[in-house]
Order: C-alpha cells, then structure tokens, then sequence
C-alpha cells in the first residue's frame, strides 16, 4: 500500500510538470502531449474491449476532448489561465470527492459505481469552487494582473457544472469498467492504473468547456 502510494504521487507529479510544460509553451509540445494521450486511450480501449461500436464512439469522444482541448488553450495568456482553471476545478474535484468521501463516508450515489457517495459528490464541489479564488491570486503572482475576473458569478455556476459533468464522466467509465469487469482499464500509469482511468471526466469537461467557450461565456 505504502509503494503504491509513492508511485502514485512520484506519478502524479511527473504528468502535472509535463502537463504544465507543454500547455504552457504550447506549439509542437502540446501537440505532441495531445497525441500521446490518443495513442494511449486508444490503445486501452482496444485492449479491453472488441465492441466496434463502443470503440468507435469512444474514439470520436475522445478526439473531440482533445482537440477542444487544443482550441481552449488558444494562443494567449487569459486563454492559458482559463485553461489552468478548468483543469485545477477538474482535479479538485477528484480530490474533494475522494476527502469528503473517505471522511463523511454515508449514503452510496449509485450502484455503478460503490465508491461514489453523496457526500463524495458534495465534497466534489466544494473543492472545485477553491479553484476560483486560488488562480485569481495566482493570476497576480505569476502574471502580475489579472487576466481573468473569476470572482464573476457566471465562474462560479460553470464551476459547478464542471464538478457535474466530471462525476458523470468518471460514473461512464466506471460503468463500462463495471461491464467488462475490471478495476483499471491498464497499467500504463504506475499507482493509477491507465490513462482512460485518470482523464475519464475531463474528457466530458473538455467537451463542456469547448462549447461554452464557443459560445463566449468565457
């Protein structure tokens, strides 16, 4: 347990310097980051399933994250902390809903997936809305200005659909895991299993947050 927990983080902080690199410096890097991470996915879906129909649909899920993905970062500094703000509301989700869950335990949300608590749910929140006044702060210390008017309260409820959506992404993954019995779609990421594992509901917040930056509400 102790080892799987030192891979983990050790994990986990290599994929946030590289994340933070290639988004940052964008161009070739960040093109490449996006294509390694299709090569992965596709690879974990073809490897666990044989349902052409499920691998289609994925793969076009999965392509449209991605390229939302290239779009949202734009080619400018208030595209790139909008960007950071999804992506931090994202990952403070999984983290409150994994706090809360493990601490205030109570009622399960679902039976797709056993972990998943209301509780969970609500901590899933909570956390994503730290997001907002963190990288405003952020904004000044790093940028010396502020980019971004996050206190605005059109932030804050897309801030909450974005805790939404990406409950309901990992409830997809954990569904089609649940049908093809397995705990971890791969191993390619040691103390977290496979790539799908660990991009599960940002893929649905990518897609999300594409559309609504189409529509300049942010």
């Amino acid at each position: 347990m102790k080892l799987e927990l030192i891979n983990r983080i050790i994990t986990s902080l290599v994929l946030v310097t590289i994340l933070i690199y290639s988004t940052y410096y964008s161009g070739l890097y960040f093109i490449f980051f996006l294509s390694l991470i299709y090569l992965l996915s596709f690879y974990e879906i073809i490897k666990n399933t044989k349902n052409l129909l499920f691998i289609l649909s994925s793969n076009i899920i999965i392509i449209f994250a991605l390229v939302s993905f290239y779009f949202l970062r734009g080619n400018t500094y208030f595209a790139l902390v909008t960007l950071y703000w999804i992506l931090l509301a994202t990952f403070l989700s999984d983290i409150g809903g994994y706090i809360f869950g493990k601490i205030f335990k109570g009622k399960k949300l679902t039976k797709i997936s056993p972990n998943k608590t209301y509780s969970g749910a609500i901590g899933s929140v909570v956390f994503s809305l730290v997001s907002l006044p963190l990288l405003d702060s952020l904004q000044f210390f790093f940028l010396n200005e502020k980019l971004v008017y996050l206190s605005q309260l059109k932030y804050f409820f897309i801030t909450i659909f974005i805790s939404i959506i990406c409950q309901l992404g990992d409830l997809y993954v954990s569904f089609w895991k649940r049908k093809i019995k397995i705990k971890n779609i791969s191993k390619v990421l040691p103390g977290h299993g496979g790539v799908l594992d660990r991009i599960d509901g940002l893929i649905f917040v990518l897609i999300f947050s594409f559309l609504v930056s189409w529509l300049d509400l942010i």
